[in-house]
């Protein structure tokens, strides 16, 4: 594990005594001060690989990585709570922070903040956000997620006050996907509400029944909007802002992590965009 950059210390944690391990890895950096000052063993080793460390019932708060290229391996949270954390805030491309073979388990994130990062082989099995969790610019790499996640936005914009700095880190991620075989496994999230913009549609892993791709040939075929039901608002609206971004396609989720009436709905909406051929699969 290397880490890159400093942290802020946290302002809350419950770690009893040292993983002398841990601290050495990280003994030129200020969470190496943290760590050794706050740490302690799990005793949930025997679930994972002996090379990871694992982070059970913790409460982290105020953890910054100050956008000088942090990277983050082997590490698996379980129930643990991150309250004004940041990531990978930047704006240079050579200081995003990187996230690899890292694990999270029904954690909470609250007023947390990710900017630019890279996630490769991660998994977040069950998050709950005190409200909208936006990701700015972040790219992904063999990452599932699963169970029940809050309210998530990914957005491809890195900063909107230094719009110069966009087309780099735009021309970094059309290379980064070109080649991958798949990016995001959302088959089996429920979230409460998720949208996502520069990702192509060819690397996610989906749930057909709930999820569902539309290209922007069929975005702009005439007249299947005057053939949409009057309450099916939300999807042909999420459409428009498609058509917008310019991107060549684009996943639809139905939240069902809403409540009843509400992702019953969108799902009725969904397979009418099916049945207009706008909404694969048709």
């Amino acid at each position: 594990m290397t880490v890159l950059g400093e942290f802020k210390p946290l302002s809350v944690c419950t770690r009893e005594c040292l993983d002398s391990d841990l601290v050495r890895t990280h003994q030129n950096s200020a969470i190496g001060t943290m760590l050794a000052q706050n740490c302690r063993r799990s005793n949930l080793e025997a679930k994972v690989p002996f090379d990871m460390r694992i982070y059970e019932n913790e409460r982290f708060a105020n953890l910054f990585d100050h956008g000088k290229s942090l990277t983050l391996q082997a590490m698996r949270f379980e129930r643990c709570t991150f309250t004004n954390c940041i990531l990978s805030v930047t704006k240079h491309l050579g200081s995003r922070s990187t996230v690899q073979n890292v694990s999270l388990e029904n954690c909470v994130a609250n007023r947390c903040h990710i900017g630019p990062a890279i996630f490769e082989d991660c998994s977040v099995e069950g998050l709950a956000t005190n409200d909208l969790l936006i990701i700015w610019g972040a790219l992904f790499k063999h990452v599932t997620l699963s169970g029940d996640i809050g309210q998530l936005k990914v957005n491809t914009r890195v900063s909107v006050t230094a719009p110069e700095v966009q087309g780099a880190f735009d021309a970094f991620r059309a290379e980064y996907y070109r080649s991958l075989d798949w990016a995001l496994d959302i088959s089996a999230a429920r979230f409460e509400s998720f949208d996502i913009r520069g990702v192509p549609a060819r690397l996610f892993r989906l749930d057909l029944e709930t999820q569902a791709v539309v290209t922007r040939e069929r975005a702009l075929q005439p007249g299947w909007q005057e053939h949409v039901s009057p309450g099916n608002n939300l999807w042909p609206f999420a459409i428009r802002l498609f058509i917008g971004d310019g991107d060549a396609d684009t996943v639809l989720v139905t939240p069902m992590g809403a409540p009843k009436a509400e992702r019953e709905e969108l799902l009725k909406g969904l397979k009418e965009l099916r049945d207009l051929g706008v909404a694969e699969p048709a």
